[in-house]
């Protein structure tokens, strides 16, 4: 079973990325959580400045950008009034494109907080499943990161959930995750879901 920290780690991972943490980001980021006292607050600012966070959200206006965060966050298209509202906020500058995923996920109620908080324990035992070297290198490639992403994604209710939480299914996925990677044992796997290099982060 997850710790507090894994959780909270990997909720910003799903909020920010929709994915699972890979092994490596998960150890680094737990670390930081535990370590500093505001850590939270560093792992935000880190995803939020990644390659891969500002890709996901390139080109869009602040009405875009909202209903994006909702289909990542809550597998669903977002209702105009809750469209209007974050893009209001988003357009004054009371939140920023930085902690817009932050802010809607700590808004989520009724459905969508089980939705979301589904995703989150997929993610987690997605995560867990990568017990293998060569699955966490083919976690690494574009391949593998998308049908990661793919999987959490079809989580959007309590019924999705519980069979995206089926052992069975993850290490199926896992399985054609490293097939379609087509991943070399010689290369190294590289740490993602952070910004690069890493930050150096100071009490």
């Amino acid at each position: 079973m997850a710790t507090v920290n894994e959780t909270e780690v990997q909720k910003l991972y799903v909020a920010y990325f929709s994915r699972p943490a890979d092994v490596a980001g998960l150890a680094y980021w737990v670390d930081v959580l535990a370590n500093h006292p505001n850590g939270y607050q560093q792992i935000s600012s880190s995803f939020a400045a990644s390659d891969e966070y500002k890709a996901m959200y390139a080109g869009m206006d602040s009405r875009a950008t909202v209903s994006a965060v909702y289909e990542h966050l809550f597998g669903r298209a977002a209702e105009s009034a809750g469209v209007d509202y974050w893009a209001k906020l988003l357009d004054a500058k009371t939140i920023t494109i930085d902690n817009v995923v932050t802010q809607v996920a700590a808004g989520a109620q009724g459905t969508d907080k089980v939705a979301y908080n589904g995703k989150v324990s997929v993610a987690s035992s997605f995560t867990s499943h990568l017990d293998l070297a060569v699955e966490q290198k083919a976690y690494s490639t574009t391949a593998g990161l998308k049908m990661a992403s793919d999987y959490v994604a079809s989580v959007k209710d309590l019924t999705s959930a519980a069979m995206a939480m089926d052992p069975g299914n993850i290490d199926i996925t896992i399985e054609n995750m490293v097939k379609a990677a087509g991943v070399s044992m010689d290369a190294p796997a590289a740490l993602v879901g952070v910004a690069e290099p890493l930050p150096a982060f100071h009490v």
